[in-house]
């Protein structure tokens, strides 16, 4: 017998659909998204079905940019994560997700921010060895930081890395309780100990916390009460 899933006010076919009922599911989908105000444009249910490749990496990319990397910031998600990466990696000065990450440096240092002790040579990695620095950086942030391992140490080593590609994986690093995420919050608690600071969102709406942490860092903000 045919089961339904009734979600919110979606009915979703799950056992066995005919191809009727999966352009429906698609549909249903495709709908639930332009209403939460995701651009899904050029792409219908029939693709989704059919299979097209394009369109679906498109869709996939829309959806990590829209709930794991900017919410509903509009900053721009390739903006928002290099100004992170660069943030915590200063020494590094890195420019770009494509050649920058090749020698396997770069994630090593990320690792080491992330979880101090993890990966602390990757001052030292020798930059001839890129495949290898990268493999090893890989397999350590998902044993130890629960970083899915969605790209290969062979693609992340190669020149010719996608840069969606490598935006993504470091998407895994920002989210919302994800190892980066916390790390920052941590040096965020540090340099403001008589605050209590437990987010990145609503705590900053006022501007107090921000003031703050200009100060704490040396900034010219002066006379807060």
């Amino acid at each position: 017998m045919e089961r339904i899933i009734f979600v919110e006010k979606f009915q979703i076919y799950d056992e066995d659909p005919t191809e009727i009922q999966m352009l429906l599911n698609v549909q249903m989908a495709l709908d639930a998204l332009r209403e939460d105000g995701v651009k899904t444009v050029n792409i219908g249910s029939h693709d989704v079905v059919e299979g097209n490749t394009k369109l679906i990496l498109g869709l996939v990319w829309c959806l990590i940019q829209r709930y794991q990397i900017a919410s509903r910031s509009k900053i721009p998600p390739k903006k928002l994560v290099m100004a992170w990466i660069q943030s915590v990696l200063p020494e590094l000065k890195l420019t770009n997700f494509r050649t920058n990450w090749n020698d396997g440096r770069a994630l090593s240092a990320l690792l080491e921010y992330c979880q101090p002790g993890l990966c602390p040579e990757w001052k030292g990695l020798d930059v001839e060895q890129g495949y290898a620095n990268c493999e090893r950086a890989l397999k350590l942030a998902t044993q130890y930081l629960a970083i899915p391992p969605i790209i290969s140490p062979a693609h992340l080593s190669s020149p010719h890395l996608d840069e969606l590609s490598c935006i993504t994986y470091l998407s895994y690093f920002i989210m919302r309780g994800a190892c980066g995420y916390r790390a920052t919050l941590h040096r965020v608690q540090q340099l403001l100990p008589d605050c209590a600071v437990d987010d990145f969102e609503m705590s900053w709406s006022d501007g107090y916390l921000l003031s703050l942490l200009v100060e704490a860092v040396g900034g010219p903000v002066s006379l807060i009460n």
